[in-house]
């Protein structure tokens, strides 16, 4: 029976360990680190940012305006949270920024579904983005991070600045308001 990790490469475990060394480079300036931070992250930004904006443009106007608020900022983080969460907070700033700025209407399709999904699975999807797109905001947000982030109800809570309770009942509602728009579970 093996019991070491050795030579196993478990991209989420490397980077949790990797992540402070990276981290403390990128405070002081390093730009392979900011590099790295970029490449470690950038495609969960940019998933957070389009679930949230439904459009792609958007999400990567979101998405870059994030990391350049997060690089700007970086001295500024102090590891109450994690990085990732910290993130996750400019990223989701930056889209509700972005929707009230646009007057964006988040129920517009895009052509970003995967061509390998059947056809069910894309009506399915379609669905569900066309039931998120119609509820507020808010409760958008607090499906996404809890359902297709995974994040968890205390993580949640940090990313939108409110209580542990708080983010359960919002969670709640949320689910409530998206099951009458779809019909089902989020």
């Amino acid at each position: 029976m093996r019991t070491s990790f050795e030579g196993l490469q478990l991209p989420h475990m490397t980077v949790h360990l990797e992540e402070p060394r990276w981290l403390a480079a990128a405070q002081h300036g390093e730009p392979r680190a900011l590099e790295w931070m970029f490449q470690t992250y950038h495609r969960s930004v940019y998933s957070l940012c389009y679930r949230l904006l439904s459009r792609t443009d958007d999400a990567e106007d979101a998405a870059q305006a994030t990391f350049v608020g997060a690089f700007r900022g970086i001295e500024k983080f102090h590891g109450k949270s994690s990085f990732k969460t910290w993130l996750y907070r400019i990223a989701v700033n930056e889209s509700l920024n972005l929707l009230r700025q646009r007057r964006c209407h988040p129920d517009r399709l895009d052509d970003a579904w995967p061509a390998e999904d059947s056809a069910r699975d894309i009506v399915q999807k379609v669905a569900v983005s066309a039931a998120l797109g119609r509820i507020r905001p808010e409760s958008r947000l607090a499906l996404v991070l809890y359902y297709w982030e995974d994040l968890t109800c205390e993580e949640v809570a940090t990313i939108l600045g409110i209580s542990l309770s708080a983010a359960k009942m919002r969670l709640k509602r949320a689910r409530e308001e998206f099951q009458r728009r779809y019909g089902g579970e989020p």
